[in-house]
């Protein structure tokens, strides 16, 4: 026997051994990834279901660490499970949790505390003029108001979300999560109870979200800017974020957007809510 086929001899049970391995390696990652996507798509139907995200991530586990986990979590598994569970081929889903969780970290614009962006002034004025002035701004600063003008405002510092809102407001939330979800989710409960009357939103156009449907349900219009937001800071030069934005108008009344449509119709197209189920696009 020839030295290569003595040593091909002594080592084949050892490399069909490897092989086997990594037949059994693949097979346990394939199931792994079908039981990720079936946990998501229950994690889903028990939030379809009624169940909120905090609700849930109470409840679910971590059985490596024995904590529950965050509602943020929660989130990103719905929005893995919206955006990819109809795509063939589908994605693994790890990749596609990761890859959504990080494009959420990237640096977005902002409203509120240090380092953060402003709304500028032409759509601050076309908000005045749609609701005659504006009561409260719960999350700006004191650079801020120069334009906003808010009869009330909260910074960081006072913590908007521990205060009772009321009257006519123009809001530019915190973007990052959880603040944007606790401040819209604060907004429509607002709304709902009859303190808050009319209110007028910047926020990311993130139509897949649970916050901005939210505010969607609640709005007699929307504006969706031809472009991105040129933000300002009193540091730094005008800056775009890495999304498009769109503005929302709460009319708590009888949905009147006819104040709203020439004052936002310069910036982009609108969608108005003429009767429920029925949307005007122009």
């Amino acid at each position: 026997m020839t030295r290569p086929a003595l040593i091909q001899s002594v080592f084949a049970p050892a490399i069909r051994a490897i092989n086997a391995l990594e037949q059994r390696i693949v097979t346990a990652e394939d199931d792994a990834d079908a039981m990720l996507w079936d946990q998501a798509r229950q994690v889903v139907e028990q939030l379809d279901a009624g169940l909120s995200q905090r609700q849930l991530a109470a409840q679910w586990i971590n059985v490596r660490t024995g904590e529950p986990y965050s509602h943020v979590h929660v989130h990103r598994t719905r929005q893995v499970f919206e955006r990819y569970s109809g795509v063939t081929p589908r994605p693994r889903f790890r990749d596609a949790y990761n890859e959504i969780d990080q494009a959420s970290k990237a640096h977005v614009a902002q409203n509120t505390g240090e380092n953060e962006w402003y709304t500028p002034e032409p759509y601050i004025a076309a908000a005045r003029s749609v609701l005659g002035a504006i009561d409260l701004d719960p999350a700006s600063t004191s650079d801020a108001n120069r334009i906003v003008q808010a009869r009330t405002f909260y910074t960081r510092a006072d913590n908007g979300l521990s205060k009772e809102w009321r009257g006519r407001v123009w809001m530019n939330p915190p973007y990052a999560q959880p603040l944007i979800e606790q401040f819209c989710d604060k907004l429509a409960a607002s709304v709902q109870s009859g303190t808050v009357t009319h209110a007028i939103v910047l926020v990311n156009n993130a139509t897949e979200t649970a916050w901005f449907r939210t505010l969607a349900n609640l709005a007699c219009a929307l504006c969706f800017p031809t472009g991105r937001v040129q933000f300002w800071h009193p540091d730094r030069a005008p800056a775009e974020p890495l999304q498009g934005q769109a503005v929302l108008y709460i009319d708590r009344g009888n949905g009147d957007f006819n104040a709203f449509t020439p004052s936002f119709s310069r910036f982009g197209f609108l969608v108005l809510k003429v009767t429920p189920g029925l949307d005007v696009l122009f």
